[in-house]
């Protein structure tokens, strides 16, 4: 009987293993999901993507669930652009059902590159989970509204050209409310347009365009930079669909400055990146070079200068200095250099000027000042190869200034407004301990900065007594490595405590005289060092301050000489 039992039980088990092997089996080899859509896409067009999958496995499935995921660039036409993932809840299907699901997609990015769409099935078959899924590669070409921008391959610096830009409608569906956005190079200054701009001078509202219709337009203007400095457009288009904008990024468009016939470089303190300070001595030189086979006649250099911290007192200079604009410039009258610049030849002019002493803050959003100079040369010969009126060239550099950071040092006996008590009697004497309070205060001006840190040494005699505190941030701690009093900021705004309260950090030390400084000021602290980053000019700075003694300068409660340790 038992091993009859045995049979039957290992029958069993044999035929739920083989159900159960078919079942998983069965169920991948017998769902098919299929993604059918076109092989390749315009950007901006909606292109129509089905999903296909029926039930031959041959019982219901449960719980079938389609999740549908676009490549990032991609879109549902009319969902918003950060929705990139679709997920439908199908319930049960019976045996045997044909699902189909359509979407709408629009590419808005990766023209020229092939994007992949998933879609992924899950269901439940018994108690079993199972998932399909079937990727879609499609090429997007380019948008379907078509965009053109054309500028030359090579521009002379300061020399005005024109930027073409076309753009029609290629594609079999209709477009709304379009709208073209130009980003100009940080170099380039805009003159004019024969198509008014609709926001600023670089936007354009071409409305709605019908498959097969096409406009242009042209824009003017110029750069000024370095010798072959590249020179990028960007663009991109906006349009509506279902009451929903989108944005296709186009193409890039590159150009660069050519060599010019009349080069010209700025440079101070013989640098293109010095970083002043207050009261710094500033030395311009502007030099130019006649790089043609002619000899350019009536040169004429001008120089604006721009900038709240220059102190037009001190400038000193054989220009002709015009107030109206702060502009400096010099002619054959006052540099005959300039009459007649000879093929191939060099020269430079010059001025000096200084910062000013102080900072124009006025409120706590004074800061990052610059100091900014643009040159202009130019003579009236033109070289047979330049389609221009002159020969002319631009050149400007900007200077940065660099903000400061001030800590000052105090040391009390009698600090009720700190509260904080300190013990101890006046005037020093050998082996008694007595508390004193250091105050320092920190401000900030003309810029943000980071990475703080003070740190002091204590004298011998003297020790932290724990006591510390901070109306800024942390307050001051013991590095017991270095016997050091440090404190640390990771950032200060600018123009703290130059419109509002300065930083302040309050601690208490103990002294104990020693023999050694009788009839002396006992040394409480040594040099204090601050080091810190002007984020604006990311310059790093450090400043000192003396050391502290009793002599307590300012404790108007201590007389002179209670400081002075006594036997």
């Amino acid at each position: 009987m038992n091993s009859f039992l045995k049979f039957i039980t290992l029958g069993l088990v044999l035929i739920i293993g083989l159900s159960a092997f078919y079942i998983l089996n069965g169920n991948n080899q017998s769902l098919e999901v299929g993604l059918i859509s076109p092989d390749e896409a315009m950007a901006g067009t909606p292109l129509d993507l089905r999903v296909e999958f029926s039930n031959q496995i041959g019982s219901v499935l449960k719980n079938v669930s389609l999740i549908v995921t676009l490549p990032e660039g991609a879109v549902f036409a009319g969902s918003e652009e950060e929705k990139l993932v679709d997920s439908k809840d199908l319930g049960d299907i019976g045996q045997g059902s044909l699902i189909s699901e359509i979407y709408k997609v629009i590419f808005l990015k990766g023209i020229g590159e092939k994007n992949k769409i998933k879609a992924l099935v899950s269901y439940s078959s018994g108690s079993s989970k199972y998932e399909k899924e079937k990727e879609k590669e499609i090429k997007i070409l380019d948008s379907g509204v078509s965009v053109e921008i054309k500028a030359p391959e090579k521009v002379f610096s300061g020399e005005e050209f024109d930027v073409s830009v076309s753009y029609k409608n290629i594609s079999e569906v209709d477009f709304y409310r379009l709208e073209l956005a130009i980003e100009y190079p940080a170099n380039f200054t805009f003159a004019s347009s024969d198509s008014k701009a609709d926001s600023g001078n670089n936007a354009w509202e071409l409305g709605d365009l019908r498959k097969g219709s096409e406009g242009s337009f042209t824009i003017k203007g110029s750069v000024a930079g370095p010798d072959n400095s590249p020179v990028i457009f960007k663009a991109n288009l906006n349009f509506s669909l279902n009451n929903q904008k989108y944005r296709i990024d186009l193409k890039d468009v590159n150009s660069a400055i050519s060599p010019s016939p009349l080069s010209l470089l700025i440079l101070l303190n013989d640098k293109q990146d010095h970083v002043a300070k207050l009261n710094d001595e500033l030395k311009y030189n502007i030099g130019y070079i006649n790089n043609t086979d002619v000899p350019l006649r009536s040169g004429v250099i001008r120089v604006q200068i721009k900038g709240e911290l220059f102190d037009l007192e001190s400038l000193d200079t054989k220009a002709v200095f015009r107030k109206t604009d702060n502009t400096l410039i010099w002619n054959s009258s006052n540099t005959p250099e300039l009459n007649n610049i000879a093929p191939r030849s060099a020269g430079f002019v010059s001025f000096s000027i200084k910062t000013k002493t102080n900072y124009p803050i006025r409120r706590l959003g004074d800061k990052d000042f610059i100091l900014s100079a643009k040159a202009e040369i130019e003579s009236p010969t033109v070289p047979e190869f330049l389609n221009a009126s002159r020969t002319y060239n631009v050149s400007k550099i900007e200077t940065k200034v660099a903000g400061d950071l001030i800590l000052s040092a105090k040391a009390f006996f009698r600090d009720a407004e700190a509260g904080i008590l300190n013990k101890g009697t006046l005037p020093l004497k050998v082996g008694q301990p007595i508390n004193f309070t250091i105050h320092w205060i920190l401000k900030s001006f003309a810029a943000d900065f980071n990475s703080i840190e003070a740190r002091v040494p204590l004298k011998e005699g003297v020790k932290f007594t724990g006591v510390a505190k901070s109306n800024f941030g942390n307050a001051p701690v013991l590095d017991e490595k270095t016997n050091e009093i440090v404190w640390t900021l990771e950032k200060l705004p600018a123009n703290k405590g130059f419109v509002d309260d300065p930083v302040e950090v309050i601690f208490q030390i103990e002294a104990t005289p020693l023999s050694s400084q009788i009839a002396n000021y006992m040394p409480l602290l040594g040099e204090t060092i601050i080091r810190f980053t002007d984020t604006f000019s990311s310059i790093q700075k450090e400043s000192k301050l003396d050391q502290i003694t009793t002599a307590l300068p300012d404790d108007i409660t201590v007389g002179q000489q209670e400081g002075v340790v006594q036997p």
